[in-house]
Order: structure tokens, then C-alpha cells, then sequence
């Protein structure tokens, strides 16, 4: 039995009525700040456990639709392309979707020759669609069968630090995932928060409850104040092939 103590209301107070269906309950609601459960799944590369096999990395984990479907196809392909940056950041991919662990490997081989790439991440078979369906994968007005196009970025400790959702039919932006991550590591490394449009070379910003002294001692130099709630710092690589950033 529950008891609901406080009904919901809309901007003029008015009471908000929820659909039946939508008054439901769920197992877990993945959040920003939550650590990721492990768990263990057959892939292309054989049987893995998350947290072992992350090994202290970054984690991209993704769920997509299925193999032999043409959006996939291209973020697969996408995703590929960009082995070596993902490898320069210290970030590993993980891919879930329904499809058989043997129909994946001949679809990666399609991708292969199609676009050029090598797929060399792991995708696992999600069988029953039981993972999807635990980490919010599902979205049943936009498939009751297929999972959406879901993102995390999982720290080394498997903490949840990013989550992007898109429908079935549209395709991620892998350069904007790979961006988020570098993002997320400044701010890791050094505490500071980061612009609209940041990319790697631009200014970071110094978050207010960073004093002067402590930023100085952080960034080698002192903020520029553009306004009391807004201090930049310059932030640029160490050199143009890696990471980690020199900042002042």
C-alpha cells in the first residue's frame, strides 16, 4: 500500500493529472552521480564483467536498436573512426543491443569494408533485452521491443557522468560524445567547468566556489574576472598529440 501525501501542481497551482500508465514504478532511474552497477554479458569479444574490463578507464556504454539496421550502421561506423582519439583519452567503448553476438560479427564486417574503419570495441548481446530494460534503455511509446539510442560516460570508478538519449531514428553525434568527455575529464583533473561550445585550447571556467588563490594554485595564474560570476582561465594541450592540459 502507498499513500501519495503531496499531489503535484502546475504553475497556477492547479492540480496535474498523470495518465494511469505513466503512474508506475521503476527498478532503478540511472542518474548523474549514481555508480553503475556491474554486470557481465556476452560480446564480440567474448564474455566480459563492466567493472573489470573498464580496468580504470572511462567508459562510453551504449545501447543501439540492432545490427543489419541503417542508422546503426553509420554510428558503429561513426564511433570506428574514431578509435584513436577514444584511445587518447583513456576512454573505452562498450555497445548492448538485442542482436546475437554471431549476427553482430558479420554486420561488423559489412561496416568494415562499407566505411573503411575497424571496429575494435565490444558489442554485447543483451539477451531478452534484460540490461536495456534495467538501465532505462527501453522507452516503450518509442519501441516496446527495440531500445533507444542511450549514452553514459562512466568515470574510472564508474560513476555516472554524462547521459544522452536519442530516438531510434536518429543518429548520435560522436565527435559531441568524445567533446563531453574531454570536458568531463578537465573538470576531473582540475575543477573547472566549461563554456557552451567548449573544445580542447579554449577557455575553461573557474567555478565560483574556487577562491583566487586556489585557482592561481590550479591554473598556474590568476582568473580573468569578466564579470563577478564569470573568471576564465587558458586552458591548452601540453602538445598537439595528447593529453593531459596545461592551464594559466
Amino acid at each position: 500500500m502507498s499513500i501519495q501525501f503531496f499531489t503535484p501542481r502546475g504553475p497556477k497551482n492547479e492540480f496535474l493529472k498523470l495518465p494511469a500508465t505513466y503512474r508506475r514504478t521503476v527498478r532503478w532511474l540511472p542518474q548523474i552521480g549514481d555508480i553503475f552497477p556491474d554486470f557481465s554479458v556476452e560480446t564480440t569479444q567474448g564474455p566480459l564483467s563492466l567493472w573489470d574490463w573498464a580496468g580504470g578507464s572511462w567508459v562510453h556504454l551504449f545501447s543501439h536498436p540492432a545490427a543489419f539496421t541503417p542508422v546503426c550502421t553509420t554510428e558503429l561506423a561513426s564511433f570506428a573512426s574514431l578509435n584513436d582519439d577514444w584511445k587518447a583519452n583513456n576512454i573505452k567503448l562498450l555497445g548492448l543491443t538485442g542482436s546475437s553476438v554471431d549476427s553482430q560479427q558479420r554486420w561488423h564486417i559489412e561496416i568494415e569494408d562499407l566505411f573503411d574503419v575497424s571496429i575494435d570495441f565490444p558489442n554485447g548481446h543483451d539477451k531478452g533485452m534484460n540490461l536495456a530494460r534495467l538501465f532505462g534503455m527501453i522507452h516503450d511509446h518509442e519501441s516496446p521491443d527495440w531500445p533507444i539510442r542511450k549514452s553514459f560516460l562512466l568515470d574510472p570508478i564508474m560513476r555516472i557522468q554524462m547521459i544522452f538519449e536519442y530516438p531510434m531514428y536518429i543518429g548520435r553525434n560522436s565527435e559531441e560524445i568524445l567533446r563531453v568527455a574531454k570536458a568531463l575529464q578537465l573538470r576531473a583533473e582540475t575543477g573547472a567547468a566549461t563554456p557552451a561550445d567548449w573544445e580542447i585550447g579554449d577557455m575553461a571556467i573557474v567555478p565560483d566556489e574556487m577562491s583566487d588563490a586556489a585557482a592561481r594554485r590550479m591554473f598556474g595564474a590568476a582568473p580573468r574576472t569578466l564579470t563577478p560570476y564569470l573568471k576564465i582561465v587558458d586552458c591548452k594541450p601540453a602538445n598537439s598529440n595528447a593529453q593531459p592540459l596545461v592551464c594559466g
